[in-house]
């Protein structure tokens, strides 16, 4: 259902014009939310749900979820990977990571040495997982060494930290950040 069909039914048998009343937006502005030709603004969903005597995430329920779908196979990436250097390529593992993601999960290689330097914004988090080779993840105060099949969960990724494969063959990770930060 998209959110015109929504504020419809919720509004039920108010008239359109005395429901934008009492919602204090233009009756023009209510009609055009209505038949989906304007979504409308934060400002105006709230004052809808002012009217309605209900919460945003009331307002929200079942708008669009049809459109989502809750899980996503992917074989193979479909970007090209990203490469910071010679030494560490990223490649995402998620199809339209901008739409509907919480998560961004990666596959990181690096080569021997390979380095890559990260803080990430207040409230990140980050999971990794050795696929292949050996890890070291250092902050200022700590050291990490992973092996392959070891795991390291960053709970405060704003913490600037580095990863480098300190062994002789390639390395590779599984990442998953969030939230998604490209």
């Amino acid at each position: 259902m998209d959110l015109g069909q929504r504020v419809k039914n919720l509004r039920g048998t108010i008239r359109q014009r005395e429901f934008a009343r009492r919602c204090k937006v233009d009756a023009s502005t209510i009609n055009k939310i209505e038949k989906g030709s304007l979504i409308g603004t934060l400002d105006i969903h709230i004052k809808i749900c002012q009217a309605l005597g209900i919460s945003l995430s009331t307002l929200y329920k079942g708008v669009y979820e049809e459109k989502i779908n809750p899980f996503e196979s992917i074989s193979h990436p479909e970007e090209k990977p990203l490469i910071y250097n010679r030494q560490v390529i990223r490649h995402i593992l998620a199809k339209n990571i901008l739409f509907n993601k919480k998560m961004l999960p990666e596959i990181l290689t690096l080569d021997p040495g390979g380095l890559v330097e990260e803080g990430l914004p207040p409230d990140s988090q980050k999971f990794i997982f050795v696929l292949e080779g050996k890890i070291a993840i250092e902050t200022k105060k700590d050291k990490y060494t992973l092996d392959p099949d070891q795991s390291l969960y960053i709970t405060d990724a704003s913490v600037e930290h580095s990863l480098k494969n300190i062994g002789s063959t390639t390395a590779k990770l599984l990442t998953v950040t969030h939230p998604v930060i490209l």
